[in-house]
């Protein structure tokens, strides 16, 4: 085009080259381009033939070739081949004697049925094999380990020493421990009668303590009528040592009667207060077992009423006698009902003195403990 080739042309040779320059499409180049070769093919004229080309140099057309098409050189294809077959992709041998190239395994027919028949005999021996497993094995084993089941029953052994040497350990711990324990228990045991024993002996102390000091108490209240014992020490005699023994006896014991009242006093405020406590749950729970009572003693009632007014209901309409006998029936079934109920409770009397009894003994220990004590 640069050099004004398309004026010559024809229009036909134009269209041709426009569509395969500029407006190639592979899709739509075939039905485009058929209806313009017939036209190109009627054109007539002699062509001049070109002048013959001394040497063609084709290696400056490669780089061209292969961008137009998938193009490689023989010695490309041919390092390629020899890859394939070296990693076993194709079959293939060169012959370079007589230039070709021969693809697919070239072996005899002879070897292929050799082939079959090897592994038709491993697959024979393989199954022979399963059928009727061999003994070299075992013996080679035996032949490398001579002594092999002697070393196994020896570890076993060992293994069974060890066993019972860490029982052994186990139960020598175990018996350590209980060991240990028993002696801790004795010694805590002995430590607690220790303590009982110094507390023993604390109270002891105490209660020495306390004797001595009351008779320091009454020998400083001796002490205090000295002067007086001093005047008259010649003129006592028996009667008068004996009368002032038993004037001091008396007032301790007046003293002692004192003090025992002012406890039950105290003991005394201590049951009324309580049963003032107590008072009103008793009445409430006396007041909800009256309810109970009541309601089941109706419910009885109205129950031997039915049953008696139907069972005398025919004689009172006969006459005035039946009513009598009707009264008569129904004060008999109060009767009945009353004495069921005091039967009832009467159950509950041997377990109310037996609570009595234990109130009053724990009370009585109370008061002796206390006394005791004072």
């Amino acid at each position: 085009d640069s050099k004004g080739v398309l004026n010559c042309a024809t229009q036909e040779v134009k269209d041709l080259y426009h569509l395969l320059e500029h407006d190639f499409l592979p899709l739509d180049s075939a039905s485009k381009i058929q209806p313009l070769l017939p036209k190109i093919s009627k054109l007539g004229g002699k062509l001049a033939s070109a002048s013959s080309v001394p040497e063609v140099q084709l290696s400056k057309y490669v780089p061209a070739l292969e961008k137009l098409s998938t193009l490689r050189l023989l010695k490309q294809v041919e390092k390629i081949s020899i890859d394939a077959v070296k990693h076993k992709f194709i079959a293939m041998k060169v012959d370079h004697v007589k230039g070709v190239v021969l693809f697919g395994n070239m072996r005899l027919e002879s070897d292929k049925l050799h082939d079959h028949l090897t592994l038709f005999a491993e697959s024979l021996n393989k199954a022979r094999a399963m059928i009727y497993p061999s003994t070299e094995k075992a013996s080679k084993l035996s032949e490398v380990l001579p002594g092999l089941e002697e070393i196994v029953d020896k570890e076993q052994k060992i293994l069974l020493a060890r066993k019972s040497i860490i029982e052994k350990r186990k139960e020598e711990q175990e018996r350590q421990l209980l060991e240990m324990e028993r002696e801790e228990e004795s010694k805590r045991q002995m430590l607690q009668k220790k303590t009982e024993e110094a507390e023993k002996k604390r109270l002891a102390a105490v209660f020495e303590q306390q004797r001595a000091e009351r008779i320091r108490k009454r020998s400083g209240s001796l002490k205090r009528h000295s002067s007086d014992y001093a005047c008259v020490q010649e003129k006592l005699t028996k009667q008068t040592l004996l009368e002032q023994a038993m004037s001091e006896q008396l007032k301790e014991r007046q003293e002692q009667e004192k003090r025992l009242q002012k406890v039950a006093k105290t003991m005394d405020h201590l049951e009324r207060a309580k049963r003032e406590e107590a008072a009103p749950l008793i009445e409430a729970a006396f007041q909800r077992r009256l309810v109970e009572e009541k309601v089941l003693h109706e419910r009885e009632q109205q129950s031997a009423s039915t049953d008696v007014l139907s069972s005398f209901a025919f004689p009172y309409l006969e006459g005035k006698g039946s009513v009598y006998m009707l009264e008569v029936e129904l004060s008999r079934q109060h009767h009945d009902g009353d004495l069921k109920e005091k039967n009832r409770l009467a159950r509950m009397l041997e377990n109310k003195m037996i609570f009595q009894e234990r109130v009053i003994s724990r009370r009585q220990a109370e008061f002796d403990q206390w006394r005791l004590e004072r």
